[in-house]
């Protein structure tokens, strides 16, 4: 099985875009997404990762095929003020799961911008919390939680280095 992480093309957008829908129905059962007058879910920043030079789209294949996606982007750690990287969307097709797809698109993208890294997960998503801790203590033993007050936050928020 070969898992390959290619950086998305304008050509890759309107995919992104189709898929984007699933990724953000499942996402629904963890937290309130509302959808718009055409009933569709709104994701207002993907055409920026194509327009701004600190957002970064990959498409990820698994022998050819497209398997999912992977959006990328910089920002500045709220705590320290500092530049870090962060997963803002990680989505494997439903038929790719199970392959370690995810965990291979994930350790390329880091091998790719190597330094501090963020990833947040919504609070009741049991399955998506599992996979980045195990991901990620195997990455940087050394992370941070923060977990997250269930009457104020969401998300639990992971920080971690990753290439060093």
């Amino acid at each position: 099985m070969t898992v390959r992480l290619v950086p998305a093309s304008l050509e890759h957008r309107p995919w992104i875009r189709a898929e984007l829908q699933s990724y953000l129905e499942e996402l629904s059962r963890f937290a309130v997404i509302e959808k718009n007058a055409e009933g569709q879910y709104d994701y207002p920043y993907l055409d920026h990762y194509w327009r701004e030079p600190d957002r970064h789209p990959f498409v990820i294949y698994q022998n050819n095929k497209a398997a999912g996606f992977l959006l990328v982007r910089e920002d500045l750690d709220p705590t320290n003020g500092k530049s870090l990287m962060e997963i803002a969307e990680l989505y494997v097709l439903p038929a790719f799961r199970q392959l370690s797809i995810a965990s291979s698109a994930v350790r390329e993208v880091l091998e790719c911008f190597p330094g501090n890294w963020r990833a947040a997960v919504l609070i009741d998503n049991d399955v998506a919390y599992a996979f980045w801790r195990q991901l990620i203590s195997n990455v940087d033993p050394q992370f941070s939680l923060v977990t997250p007050e269930p009457w104020k936050d969401e998300q639990f928020i992971f920080t971690f280095s990753a290439g060093r």
